[in-house]
């Protein structure tokens, strides 16, 4: 069996290319129907996410667009409907500077009341699309983070990381040269989205050692393990992703630890399945040597844990360029590709030669997914590019078909366990009762 480009693809129930990019979110509306909204454009599947409508525009009671970049979509009380998305203002001046709004639908969507401001006024705060959960008590968490530093997200003429594919130069970069610091939190809301708070105990960082370096977060993302219990993981650059835990409903956070789960600095999404402690990991997998390629976000994959994130099996690939389902994570540290290639006012840096190798033809990258776990079924959008050489020029074209950047896969739940149904782990469950006083 392959798992090149996805482990047991005929499995999956439908897979839809779309020009979404990373905008995608999901919510289940009152009568059963799949919302899913990306860049304010809204449509609806009556089938599970088989078939869509075509998509349709909002605009609150101020006649203003409802949506904008960063979305997440959430089930309120009744019938209602929140979404959240991140907004510039005008005249807000550098790219750093953003707000989160949350428009709140009493009827499921069909009207939009304005929006309120969630984060502290003037902070530059951001969000993941597709972060936003409603806890067991009913409270809405918003994971965001926050990003500061100069400039933008590469300063002029730093280093591009790349390589070669048929001896053309392929940029490979993910913000490996990015110069800001950042820490990440949650906001949550008791009243339905129309007050929002921070959490208690500041942004989330991780500092290695009492006397070492301190280490950015990026991008949370958050799920519910047990009534009042949430794990929160995170984007790295030290080869992990790394994890942190609330036992009193997202109001304060465990110091972030690192997972068993490699990863290249892109972000994951967690989510809690169906049955009781199980939990969803769709995430970048990338191994340490592959990061030192160049290879960046050429593996999304997915792994389940039974027992509330302590162990992650069912290692499966939904599209890569690799074999491999389970990559063993390396020691810790900051790790960045050596197969660079320079501007040219800059000198070329030493590397090793066993990291500086070729691109494939039809190099690609799948990243930033959107999970949504639907009855029998999970949904899981994520971007989508290759790049092949173009047949009469010197020059690489996307090879995805024109307009699309995207895919909305719909796979069944059985598939993330090995393709069989799901079922506690029976030694784990003998171990915690063992443990319980």
């Amino acid at each position: 069996m392959s798992n090149v480009p996805t482990t047991r693809p005929g499995e999956f129930l439908a897979v839809h290319e779309q020009n979404c990019g990373h905008s995608s979110t999901f919510a289940e509306l009152p009568d059963g129907r799949v919302l899913h909204v990306a860049a304010a454009a809204f449509r609806t599947s009556d089938d599970g996410g088989i078939t869509w409508s075509k998509p349709y525009r909002c605009v609150d009671s101020n006649g203003s667009t409802v949506g904008g970049s960063g979305e997440s979509l959430v089930r309120l009380g009744g019938d209602g409907i929140g979404l959240a998305a991140m907004h510039r203002p005008e005249g807000r001046g550098p790219r750093r500077a953003s707000d989160i709004l949350f428009w709140r639908s009493p009827d499921g969507g069909t009207t939009w009341e304005p929006p309120v401001c969630v984060n502290l006024p003037g902070y530059p705060t951001y969000a993941l699309q597709d972060v936003m959960l409603r806890t067991s008590s009913g409270r809405i968490i918003l994971p965001y983070y926050i990003s500061i530093g100069q400039g933008s997200w590469r300063p002029i003429s730093a280093p591009f990381v790349g390589g070669m594919i048929d001896g053309q130069f392929a940029s490979t970069d993910a913000h490996f040269v990015d110069p800001h610091f950042g820490g990440s939190g949650v906001f949550y809301s008791d009243d339905d989205g129309r007050t929002w708070q921070p959490n208690r105990d500041g942004e989330l960082f991780i500092r290695l050692g009492w006397a070492g370096g301190n280490y950015g977060t990026y991008e949370p993302t958050v799920a519910e393990v047990e009534p009042g219990k949430l794990i929160m993981l995170l984007r790295t650059n030290l080869g992990r992703l790394y994890q942190a835990w609330s036992d009193d409903d997202g109001e304060t956070w465990t110091r972030p630890q690192a997972t068993v789960l490699a990863a290249s600095p892109s972000p994951a999404q967690v989510r809690a399945l169906p049955m009781d402690r199980h939990l969803l990991v769709v995430w970048t997998q990338q191994s340490e040597e592959e990061i030192l390629q160049g290879f960046i976000r050429t593996r999304l994959s997915a792994a389940v844990s039974r027992n509330g994130g302590g162990v992650w099996e069912f290692y499966q690939n939904i599209e890569s360029l690799h074999e491999e389902t389970r990559v063993e994570p390396s020691p810790i540290y900051a790790q960045c590709p050596e197969g660079k290639f320079m501007e040219a006012e800059l000198p070329a840096l030493e590397r090793r030669a066993e990291h500086v190798v070729d691109l494939p033809v039809g190099w690609g990258r799948w990243s930033y997914p959107s999970v949504f776990v639907y009855r029998d079924r999970v949904l899981v959008a994520h971007t989508y590019s290759f790049l092949t050489p173009h047949p009469t020029r010197a020059e690489l074209v996307n090879g995805a078909p024109e307009g699309v950047n995207s895919k909305l896969k719909v796979i069944p739940i059985t598939w993330f366990y090995g393709g069989k149904e799901p079922a506690d782990n029976a030694q784990l469950k003998r171990i915690r009762e063992a443990a319980q006083p």
